[in-house]
């Protein structure tokens, strides 16, 4: 059997690209932009992972197509692709749920919990690496296993469902990426201001404060958004007299607000959310300009996937005396 030697230096080149130039490249984006920082031991094996998936191609096409040789590579190869999905999904971490992700900048956080869209990808793996598998068997014993006398051969019954797994996943792909370009959640710009002064205007240890943020949200997807909490906490960020406000302190927050759904095609305009501000912060609140930290948390499930989402907003005060 002669080895092609020119389709594996060209497969390999190829799979150089999509196993480490890509990764490596979106790494390198994600981390200049400063939306996501990996870890070097991650970079590391995405290197390590990459250099031995693109020798295994490259020992894929050393043979030709309609080989048993072929087919039981492509069986390892496909197992080997499981394998790093696995990884990449964090399924070697002990402490790590498969399908999480953390994403943490300056001003947001985001949990992704992408359960489904790991055990999706790695059942398509596996239907495929069977489906080599039954291939290299049929080649080398020159035999079809069939379903049935006359009905399918076992490996077609599987590429077929290979195949309609992938439009599966392509679709669900498509389709939460279109719903979540179409989402949007939007608060006000201005606040009411509950204040008060406990019948002596000029002295402010009796005063109280609350702040209600509006909000709105806009649903233009074709998922609807379950199972949602929402909370606000308020820090002080800088003060114009920290004796007075300390800075950087947690003066506030508000009590959960709970929606069972914001259905698909929806608008819910003009939601409110109070926040309380801590009665020993009050009257340093009262009397001192500040720029406040508003820590929104927004956690819910959408299109089978838990989002916990953290925003940071800074927001210029004024005193009220």
């Amino acid at each position: 059997m002669e080895i092609q030697w020119g389709k594996m230096i060209l497969h390999g080149l190829i799979s150089a690209v999509f196993y480490i130039g890509l990764p490596l490249g979106l790494i390198y984006v994600f981390e200049y932009l400063n939306v996501i920082t990996f870890a070097e031991s991650f970079t590391i094996s995405i290197i390590v992972f990459g250099i031995i998936g693109t020798f295994f191609s490259m020992l894929k096409y050393a043979f030709p197509k309609e080989t048993s040789a072929n087919r039981l590579v492509s069986f390892f190869i496909s197992i080997y692709s499981g394998i790093f999905l696995f990884y990449i999904f964090g399924g070697f971490e002990p402490s790590t749920k498969l399908g999480t992700y953390y994403i943490n900048t300056e001003l947001i956080q985001i949990l992704l919990g992408m359960q489904i869209i790991a055990w999706l990808l790695l059942g398509s793996i596996i239907i495929r690496a069977l489906q080599y598998l039954i291939e290299a068997i049929e080649l080398r014993d020159k035999k079809d296993i069939r379903v049935t006398k006359k009905g399918f051969k076992l490996s077609q019954l599987f590429k077929a469902f290979g195949f309609l797994m992938g439009l599966v996943i392509m679709g669900y792909f498509a389709s939460v990426i279109f719903s979540g370009m179409n989402l949007n959640f939007n608060i006000h710009d201005t606040y009411a201001l509950g204040w008060n002064d406990g019948g002596t205007p000029v002295n402010p240890a009796d005063d109280t404060i609350n702040i209600t943020m509006t909000f709105d949200v806009t649903n233009n997807g074709i998922y609807a958004i379950y199972n949602v909490n929402l909370t606000i906490d308020i820090f002080t960020q800088t003060t114009a007299n920290p004796f007075t406000l300390p800075e950087y302190t947690k003066i506030g927050e508000s009590s959960d607000l709970y929606y069972s759904a914001f259905h698909a095609f929806t608008q819910t305009m003009n939601q409110n959310l109070t926040i309380l501000i801590d009665p020993l912060y009050a009257p340093g609140l009262a009397v001192t300009d500040a720029n406040l930290r508003l820590q929104i948390s927004f956690e819910t499930l959408y299109a089978s996937v838990y989002i916990a989402l953290n925003i940071s907003i800074i927001t210029p005060w004024n005193a009220l005396i």
